[in-house]
C-alpha cells in the first residue's frame, strides 16, 4: 500500500510538471498565460490557504458549521442558477444521445444507425429518456431540468466527502476546504450542463468509497444492504461508461486489502466479492432487456471493434486521441472481422513504426493530454448553446482565458496538496483513491484513447485528498525579518505576472471570431439535406454579436440555389449561383439577436447540404413531435478584433491575488497564545 501511494505521488508529480510548463493549447483550450503567472498563481493560493488555516483554527465549532453552511447553499444556488441560463446545443455523441432519447421517450422504437456504431452510449440514451417522458408532462423544453437532476446527481460526490471527512481527524479545515473546491471547481459547472456520460460516472469513486467506509461500520443486514448499493452504484458506473471498470476492480481489490488487514472475515469478504460480481451482471441485465423492450438491437457487423479503440490510441498524430481518419479506416470495412483484420494491422505497423523509443514518447504524450489540463476539456465539449447569457456570449473567449488559469491554479494546488496527503497517510482509504487513480490512467495512457475527460472521476478522489493534505502540510512561519523579504518577491512576482499578461494579451488578438454555429451533422455521418427543384429551407441563426461573414455546408457542385439572408424584415443580401460558389458568403457587418437564413432551389437539379433533421429545436431547446430541417452554418467576423483581455482586467486580476497574500504574510502572529474551545494553545505560523 506505501508503494501505491508513492507511485501515485510520482504520477502527481508528472502532472505538475506538464501541467505547470505543457498545457495543452490544442483542445479547446488555445491561450495560455505563461508558466511563470501560473506559478506566482499557485504560490499564493498556498500562502492565502496556510493563512486561512490559521484563521479557521480560532473559530468556534458553531463558527464553522455555520460558514461551512454558508458555502454548501452558495453552491447550490450558484449550480441553480448556471442549470437555468447555459442550456447545451449537444453537439457530435451528445447530438445523437439527445436525439435518440426523444425519439424512445416518444414512444418510437427506432434507432439511428449510429447506436450500430457506437452501442455504448444506449444505456444513456435509456436513462434521459425516461426522464425526457416524466418531464414532458409539465414543458416541452426538459433541459433545464435534466441540468438540475445532473447537478444533484453530481453532488452526492459533495456530500459523499465531506461525510468521509467529517469522520476523520482533519475535519477542521478539511471538510471547508473541499466544500470550496467544489464551489471553485469548473469542471463541476462545466459537465453539469454537458449532456453525456462524463456527468453521471464523475462522483462514482467518492461514491462507493464512503459506501464502503460506512458498511465497514455496520453490522447485520444493515452492512450488507450497503454492499449492494455499492456494488449497483459502481455497475450503473460501468453501464454508462465502460472505462469505470477500473473502479470495480479497485473495489475488488481493496476488498482483498481489508480482508488481509482483517478488517473483513474470510466470510465477509467472499461476500462482498459475490455481491459485487452479482450487482453487476444483474444491471447488464436489467440494460440488456431494456434495450430489446425499446427495439434497440446490436449488429456486430456495424459496430467498432475493441481494436479499433487501441489503434486510435497508438496514432501519433493525434497523441493518441479520437480520429476521424482512423474511424472511417475501421468504418468502411462490411464485417467485423474485417474491421478487426484492418485494425490489428494498423496496429502492427504502427508500433513497428514508432519502435520502442518512440512508443514511450507516444505514451508520454498521452499522459499530457490526460493530465494536463485542469479544467478536463471543459470548453472544447460545451461551444454551442441553446441558451447562454449574452454577457458570456459577447466575450466567452476572454472569460475563458481566466476561467482556465484560475481552475489551473488550483488544479496544480490539489495535485501539490494531494501528493503530501498520500506521503503521509497511511490508511487504506487514501490507497484505494491512489489505486482508483493509477488504473484509470493505465487504462487510458497504455491502452485505449484519450481524452481529457476521462480523467474527470478522479476529481472528486483528488479534491479529498488535497483537502485532507492541506490539513496536514507544515504550516509557514513569517519571522519578522523575513516578511518585507517574502513581501517584496510578491510584488516582483505579481509586477512581472502584470507585464507577461499584458504581453499575453497583445500577441492573442482575436481574429474571426464566430458569433453563431450550428455544427451537428457531419459527425460519425453526414446528414444531406436535400431540395428538390423549387424546394426552400429556412433556419432561424442566433448570434451573440456583430456578424459579416456566412460559411455553409453543400454536399455538391451541380445546381443552382438562390440565398437570401435577413435581419428581422430587413433583407441583408440576396446570392445566386451554385452551392460550391455560395460556400462563404459575405454581407455588411450587422450586428442582430438573429438572422434569417432561407436557401432555395431555383435549378434543376437537386442539390444538398450540410445539417440535421431533429425533434427538437437547436435555436430554442423546444421539443417537436415532427423532424425538422435545420442547416449547418458558422456566423463570424472577418476583422480582427480586440486583444484577448484588457490592461484594467489584469491589474484588477493581480491586484485581487497580490492583496490576499500580502495580508497573509504580515496579519498571522507567529507566537501567540491561542484560545480554541476554552483552551489556551500556542500557534505555531
Amino acid at each position: 500500500m506505501k508503494g501505491l501511494n508513492w507511485l501515485t505521488v510520482g504520477i502527481f508529480g508528472g502532472a505538475i510538471l506538464v501541467a505547470w510548463l505543457q498545457p495543452v493549447n490544442f483542445l479547446g483550450d488555445p491561450d495560455w498565460a505563461s508558466p511563470a503567472v501560473t506559478l506566482g498563481l499557485v504560490l499564493g493560493l498556498l500562502v492565502i490557504m496556510n493563512a486561512g488555516r490559521w484563521w479557521i483554527s480560532r473559530w468556534q465549532p458553531v463558527t464553522y458549521r455555520r460558514v461551512l453552511l454558508g458555502v454548501l447553499v452558495l453552491i447550490a444556488v450558484t449550480q441553480l442558477i448556471v442549470a437555468l441560463n447555459f442550456i447545451d446545443a449537444a453537439r457530435a455523441d451528445s447530438y445523437f444521445v439527445r436525439s435518440q432519447a426523444i425519439v424512445i421517450a416518444q414512444g418510437k422504437q427506432t434507432w439511428q444507425h449510429y447506436f450500430m456504431v457506437y452501442p455504448n452510449n444506449v444505456n444513456e440514451v435509456l436513462l434521459e429518456a425516461g426522464f425526457i417522458k416524466v418531464s414532458s408532462i409539465f414543458t416541452n423544453n426538459p433541459w433545464p431540468v435534466l441540468n438540475v437532476l445532473r447537478f444533484l446527481w453530481i453532488d452526492t460526490g459533495l456530500l459523499s466527502g465531506l461525510w468521509l471527512l467529517k469522520n476523520s481527524r482533519h475535519w477542521n479545515p478539511a471538510g471547508l476546504y473541499y466544500a470550496g473546491l467544489w464551489l471553485l471547481s469548473m469542471p463541476i459547472y462545466a459537465y453539469g450542463v454537458f449532456e453525456y456520460t462524463d456527468g453521471l460516472v464523475l462522483p462514482l469513486m467518492i461514491d462507493s468509497l464512503a459506501l464502503m467506509v460506512a458498511s465497514l461500520r455496520l453490522k447485520g443486514w444493515r452492512r450488507w444492504a450497503l454492499v449492494a448499493i455499492n456494488g449497483l452504484v459502481i455497475g450503473f458506473g460501468v453501464m454508462m461508461k465502460s472505462n469505470l471498470i477500473v473502479l470495480w476492480i479497485a473495489v475488488v481489490l481493496m476488498t482483498v486489502v481489508l480482508w488481509r488487514k482483517r478488517r473483513l472475515s474470510g466470510r465477509q469478504a467472499g461476500g462482498w466479492l459475490l455481491s459485487l460480481l452479482l450487482t453487476l451482471a444483474l444491471m447488464f441485465a436489467v440494460m440488456t432487456s431494456w434495450q430489446r423492450q425499446t427495439g434497440y438491437q446490436k449488429q456486430s457487423q456495424a459496430a467498432l471493434p475493441v481494436q479499433s479503440w487501441i489503434m486510435m490510441s497508438l496514432n501519433p498524430k493525434s497523441s493518441g486521441q479520437y480520429q476521424s481518419a482512423d474511424f472511417q479506416l475501421i468504418n468502411r470495412q462490411t464485417t467485423s472481422q474485417s474491421k478487426k483484420t484492418v485494425a490489428q494491422k494498423t496496429i502492427k505497423q504502427r508500433l513497428q513504426k514508432m519502435g520502442l523509443s518512440g512508443l514511450i514518447v507516444h505514451f508520454y504524450k498521452k499522459f499530457r493530454v490526460f493530465w494536463a489540463t485542469g479544467n478536463f476539456d471543459s470548453f472544447k465539449l460545451t461551444s454551442q448553446w441553446t441558451h447562454a447569457p449574452t454577457w458570456y456570449l459577447n466575450h466567452q473567449r476572454t472569460i475563458q482565458f481566466w476561467v482556465v488559469l484560475g481552475t489551473q491554479g488550483l488544479y496544480l494546488a490539489a495535485l501539490i496538496q494531494g501528493g503530501w496527503q498520500l506521503l503521509k497517510s497511511r490508511h487504506w482509504q487514501t490507497t484505494f483513491v491512489a489505486l482508483t487513480i493509477l488504473g484509470l490512467m493505465t487504462f487510458h495512457v497504455l491502452f485505449w484513447e484519450v481524452e481529457g475527460r476521462y480523467a474527470l472521476p478522479l476529481l472528486p478522489g483528488l479534491f479529498l485528498l488535497a483537502a485532507s493534505g492541506e490539513a496536514r502540510l507544515p504550516k509557514l512561519r513569517w519571522p519578522a525579518a523575513s516578511r518585507w523579504l517574502v513581501s517584496w518577491f510578491a510584488v516582483v512576482l505579481a509586477g512581472f505576472s502584470l507585464v507577461s499578461l499584458w504581453q499575453t494579451s497583445q500577441a492573442t488578438l482575436l481574429a474571426n471570431p464566430v458569433v453563431g454555429l450550428q455544427g451537428d451533422g457531419s459527425y460519425v455521418q453526414t446528414t444531406r439535406l436535400s431540395l428538390g427543384s423549387g424546394q426552400t429551407v429556412t433556419t432561424t441563426m442566433p448570434t451573440s454579436g456583430a456578424s459579416e461573414t456566412l460559411r455553409l455546408s453543400p454536399l455538391g457542385q451541380l445546381g443552382r440555389v438562390a440565398v437570401t439572408l435577413q435581419a428581422g424584415t430587413r433583407r441583408l443580401k440576396v446570392w445566386q449561383g451554385s452551392p460550391k460558389a455560395l460556400t462563404l458568403l459575405h454581407y455588411p457587418l450587422t450586428e442582430a439577436r438573429s438572422l434569417k437564413l432561407t436557401i432555395k432551389n431555383i435549378g434543376q437539379k437537386t442539390v444538398a447540404y450540410g445539417g440535421i433533421r431533429s425533434l427538437y429545436n437547436p435555436e430554442t431547446g423546444q421539443v417537436t413531435t415532427q423532424s425538422r430541417p435545420y442547416l449547418q452554418y458558422r456566423l463570424s467576423r472577418t476583422a480582427l478584433d480586440r486583444p484577448l483581455t484588457s490592461s484594467r482586467t489584469s491589474v484588477i486580476m493581480v491586484g485581487g491575488l497580490l492583496l490576499p497574500v500580502l495580508l497573509a504574510i504580515w496579519l498571522i502572529p507567529v507566537d501567540q497564545p491561542l484560545r480554541i474551545n476554552g483552551e489556551v494553545k500556542l500557534a505555531k505560523g
